[in-house]
């Protein structure tokens, strides 16, 4: 019983094996099919073969070393196509800065060309433009001379005026001074014959008030009435002449009020048109100062125009000629500045050109490197399905004897039975 009971594990081992080489077979077909390139093209042809491995591990290190090679070579191009992008930037920046130092000529050419043009008006011109200008100075100077001997006068005019003003000031502040004395005076005078007329008032009504209550009226004899009546109307006309008299005081220091608000006005008055003529004196002095100051530079111009005449003319045909001789240099430094530029810029394009290309050759090497690296990693695949090939049928091949041992042994003793019965 027990030699039977081990066919079954015999047969399950068998089956296993020979289900991992059919896996493995088909695993490495199925790879082998997408692999392109002469290297790759004998994975898959021998399988379950003794050499597949070694092949298989052959076309691992020769993609490896395909692989390696790629890489590099993509880094290769990416350097040099960095290195043509600087060198384009380069050669652009030049083109760049050529183009505007060939503007600047051309501008420096034309600000030469007129130099040149007004340096020839100048010399067709010549003397008599100098001349002409020099009497021009003069004129000017004489006007400005002229003006200034107004603007003199009229300052002059403004300070004798100050004088005048200020002493109109001085006699309107001692007028409002004396003014304001004599208000004060009328005032305290004024206030006293109130005060005096306020008593006397006061006096009379206690007097008539008095004599009314007095015991002796209505008993009294006749004469001593009329007198006790005429001292009540003496008070009463006191009173009275004190309250006149107040009054005439107190209209006198209102007289001398408006007196004090009268010369109070004419003192603003006199003041306010002695500041107005002292800012109108300082404005004259500036303007007399100045016209002074462009007279005597109006002065110096035309003492200058007048010697620069008799020496124009051959001073403007000097700068004629200078000016005709720089025109012609800066035409021939701005001619070679446009050659130079345009050349720039021809090399620029070529530059360009080159770096487009050395692009276009790193995304090849870049893309070559990526199928050569899946190359490598197809072939690694195909190695370890070689190695689990290889393993499954050794297993197989051990189960195998190991089932053809364990037949033997069963069928053995049935052997030794038949010959024993024959």
């Amino acid at each position: 019983d027990e030699p039977r009971s081990r066919f079954p594990a015999m047969r399950v081992v068998a089956g296993v094996a020979l289900g991992a080489l059919g896996l493995a077979a088909v695993v490495a077909s199925g790879h082998a099919s997408g692999i392109a390139g002469v290297s790759l093209a004998t994975l898959g042809a021998g399988e379950g073969s003794a050499g597949a491995y070694d092949t298989a591990e052959a076309v691992r290190r020769n993609a490896a070393a395909q692989a390696t090679l790629a890489k590099q070579t993509a880094l290769n191009a990416k350097a040099a196509a960095e290195a043509a992008d600087a060198t384009y930037a380069a050669a652009q920046a030049d083109a760049e800065k050529l183009d505007r130092l060939a503007a600047q000529a051309m501008r420096s050419y034309e600000l030469a060309s007129v130099d040149d043009r007004d340096a020839a008006d100048a010399a067709t011109i010549g003397t008599q433009q100098t001349e002409d200008d020099a009497l021009e100075e003069d004129a000017e100077l004489s006007a400005l001379t002229a003006t200034y001997t107004a603007a003199r006068e009229e300052y002059q005019a403004s300070t004798d005026a100050l004088v005048t003003l200020t002493k109109a000031k001085a006699d309107a502040t001692a007028a409002t001074q004396k003014a304001e004395k004599t208000y004060a005076e009328a005032s305290k005078k004024a206030d006293t014959s109130k005060a005096a007329a306020d008593v006397a008032h006061v006096s009379a009504a206690k007097a008539n008030q008095e004599a009314q209550k007095a015991k002796e009226v209505g008993e009294e004899k006749p004469e001593q009435a009329i007198a006790r009546a005429k001292a009540v109307a003496d008070a009463s006309s006191a009173a009275k002449a004190a309250e006149i008299a107040a009054g005439k005081d107190k209209r006198v220091a209102a007289d001398a009020l408006a007196a004090v608000e009268s010369a109070k006005l004419l003192e603003k008055t006199a003041t306010e048109t002695l500041a107005i003529e002292n800012a109108r004196n300082a404005e004259l002095a500036a303007a007399s100062t100045e016209a002074e100051a462009r007279m005597i530079d109006q002065s110096d111009v035309a003492a200058k125009a007048k010697t620069a005449a008799a020496d124009l003319t051959q001073t403007s045909v000097s700068a004629y000629f200078s000016a005709s001789v720089t025109k012609a240099e800066m035409k021939d430094k701005a001619d070679k500045a446009a050659e130079a530029a345009k050349k720039a810029r021809d090399i620029a394009a070529i530059r360009m050109e080159e770096s487009k290309a050395a692009q276009s050759k790193a995304r090849a090497a870049s893309d070559a490197s990526d199928v050569a690296d899946a190359e490598l990693t197809l072939a690694e695949r195909t190695v370890d399905v070689e190695e689990k090939k290889e393993l499954a049928i050794k297993n197989a091949e051990d189960a195998a004897a190991e089932a053809k041992a364990e037949a033997a042994e069963e069928t053995e003793p049935e052997a030794k039975a038949k010959t024993q019965k024959a």
